[in-house]
Protein backbone atom coordinates (compact mmCIF):
# COMPACT_ATOMS: atom_id res chain seq x y z
CA UNK A 1 0.00 0.00 0.00
CA UNK A 2 1.33 3.41 -0.81
CA UNK A 3 -0.36 6.76 0.58
CA UNK A 4 -0.16 9.76 -2.32
CA UNK A 5 -1.19 13.28 -0.62
CA UNK A 6 -4.07 14.97 -3.11
CA UNK A 7 -4.76 18.25 -1.14
CA UNK A 8 -4.12 19.26 2.16
CA UNK A 9 -6.18 22.60 3.25
CA UNK A 10 -6.90 22.90 6.40
CA UNK A 11 -8.59 20.55 8.55
CA UNK A 12 -9.22 18.89 5.04
CA UNK A 13 -7.15 16.02 3.81
CA UNK A 14 -7.24 14.11 0.43
CA UNK A 15 -5.00 11.24 -0.23
CA UNK A 16 -4.83 8.38 -3.33
CA UNK A 17 -4.70 4.77 -1.25
CA UNK A 18 -2.55 3.06 -4.09
CA UNK A 19 -2.90 -0.51 -4.07
CA UNK A 20 -6.19 -1.09 -1.66
CA UNK A 21 -9.89 -1.49 -2.29
CA UNK A 22 -13.48 -0.90 -0.95
CA UNK A 23 -12.07 -3.25 1.70
CA UNK A 24 -9.78 -1.43 3.61
CA UNK A 25 -11.33 1.99 2.95
CA UNK A 26 -14.85 0.94 4.02
CA UNK A 27 -13.15 0.09 7.58
CA UNK A 28 -11.53 3.02 7.58
CA UNK A 29 -14.39 5.37 6.72
CA UNK A 30 -16.84 3.54 9.20
CA UNK A 31 -13.77 4.17 12.12
CA UNK A 32 -13.04 7.43 11.47
CA UNK A 33 -16.42 7.98 11.74
CA UNK A 34 -16.51 6.50 15.43
CA UNK A 35 -14.28 9.92 16.22
CA UNK A 36 -16.09 12.86 17.68
CA UNK A 37 -13.70 14.97 15.57
CA UNK A 38 -14.56 13.64 12.45
CA UNK A 39 -17.15 16.17 10.67
CA UNK A 40 -16.54 13.17 6.84
CA UNK A 41 -14.90 10.77 6.13
CA UNK A 42 -15.81 9.19 2.62
CA UNK A 43 -14.02 7.70 -0.57
CA UNK A 44 -14.75 7.20 -4.01
CA UNK A 45 -13.02 4.72 -6.60
CA UNK A 46 -13.84 6.40 -10.38
CA UNK A 47 -13.30 2.81 -11.94
CA UNK A 48 -11.83 -0.08 -9.88
CA UNK A 49 -10.05 -1.43 -13.01
CA UNK A 50 -8.24 1.58 -13.53
CA UNK A 51 -8.16 4.00 -10.69
CA UNK A 52 -6.93 3.91 -7.26
CA UNK A 53 -9.45 5.00 -4.03
CA UNK A 54 -9.31 8.78 -3.13
CA UNK A 55 -9.98 9.22 0.44
CA UNK A 56 -11.71 12.52 1.89
CA UNK A 57 -11.41 13.58 5.24
CA UNK A 58 -12.39 16.69 7.35
CA UNK A 59 -12.31 17.60 10.91
CA UNK A 60 -13.50 19.35 13.68
CA UNK A 61 -10.86 22.12 15.17
CA UNK A 62 -8.78 20.32 17.75
CA UNK A 63 -7.67 17.25 15.95
CA UNK A 64 -5.71 17.36 12.48
CA UNK A 65 -6.99 15.10 9.58
CA UNK A 66 -3.52 12.98 9.67
CA UNK A 67 -4.06 12.59 13.77
CA UNK A 68 -7.62 11.28 12.61
CA UNK A 69 -6.04 8.86 9.96
CA UNK A 70 -3.20 7.38 12.30
CA UNK A 71 -6.14 7.00 15.25
CA UNK A 72 -8.66 5.36 13.33
CA UNK A 73 -5.82 2.90 12.26
CA UNK A 74 -4.22 2.34 15.41
CA UNK A 75 -8.03 1.20 16.23
CA UNK A 76 -8.08 -1.03 12.96
CA UNK A 77 -4.89 -2.70 14.01
CA UNK A 78 -6.22 -3.16 17.97
CA UNK A 79 -9.42 -4.81 16.43
CA UNK A 80 -7.63 -7.20 13.94
CA UNK A 81 -5.56 -8.36 16.77
CA UNK A 82 -7.94 -8.89 18.90
CA UNK A 83 -9.74 -10.85 16.48
CA UNK A 84 -6.49 -13.23 15.99
CA UNK A 85 -6.13 -13.91 19.56
CA UNK A 86 -9.79 -14.62 19.88
CA UNK A 87 -9.49 -17.21 16.44
CA UNK A 88 -6.04 -19.05 17.50
CA UNK A 89 -7.94 -19.32 21.31
CA UNK A 90 -10.70 -20.98 19.87
CA UNK A 91 -8.56 -22.90 16.83
CA UNK A 92 -7.20 -24.45 20.26
CA UNK A 93 -10.03 -25.99 21.58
Amino acid sequence: MELKLVNKDGRNLTVKIIGEDHTLCNILRKTLHEDEHVITASYTIEHPLLEHPTFYVNVKKGKTPERALTDAAERIIESCDGLQKKLLRELKK
